[in-house]
């Protein structure tokens, strides 16, 4: 093969990479009106590693562990308002879907030495009816990679929904998500979260 073809094959390459990020970056505002204002960048990417978690009652699961599975990750704690009224969205969609291959993961990031208390989450956990994998993020590792990463971001509360090639398909970028006639912004998001869920546990693995 000459070095033209070489060079054109490349190109075609990159372009189609391209188109494909595009198409990626574009997914969270197909179905409804509602989309993240910060975080569409990381639409389309592979999900960064779970190292550094403490399980909290389950066995240390990995992103590889997770291949072929759709994931919701919730960043949550405990004191957070916004969480609470979220919680029960995050029971409601586990009961829905898991059956269908859904796993949902709420990794608590404390912000406060009490929180940082394995028992105090477990508590809060269960309260909230949390039925699926609970870990703590104590030192931030996990949210900063996923989220973070030196940017000033608006929410730590923050949710990102995987596809069963670990890639993240849609960010909810922190506040609250729940069906509510008061709260459209809420409203907005679940039903878009909703959706999505459907959509990618129909995708073929």
């Amino acid at each position: 093969m000459d070095r033209f073809n070489l060079i054109f094959i490349f190109t075609l390459f990159l372009i189609l990479s391209h188109q494909s990020q595009a198409i990626y970056s574009q997914e969270p505002d197909k179905n409804t009106h509602w989309k993240p204002k910060e975080g569409l960048e990381l639409v389309g990417t592979k999900a960064p590693p779970l190292n550094g978690l403490k399980w909290l009652n389950t066995e240390p699961l990995t992103i590889e562990d997770l291949s072929g599975k759709v994931v919701l990750i919730r960043f949550w704690l405990v004191g957070c308002p916004l969480c609470t009224r979220t919680a029960p969205s995050l029971v409601e969609l586990y009961e829905k879907y898991s059956q269908r291959g859904l796993v949902v993961i709420g990794i608590h990031h404390p912000k406060s030495e009490r929180s940082r208390n394995s028992d105090v989450v477990l508590k809060q956990a269960k309260l909230f009816g949390f039925n699926f994998p609970i870990a703590q993020d104590s030192d931030w590792k996990v949210i900063k990679s996923y989220w973070l990463d030196g940017k000033n971001r608006s929410y730590t509360s923050v949710s990102f929904l995987l596809d069963r090639q670990s890639r993240i398909r849609l960010i909810h970028d922190g506040g609250e998500f729940y069906r509510s006639d008061e709260n459209p912004e809420a409203n907005s998001a679940f039903v878009a979260i909703d959706l999505k869920i459907q959509e990618l546990l129909n995708e073929n693995p």
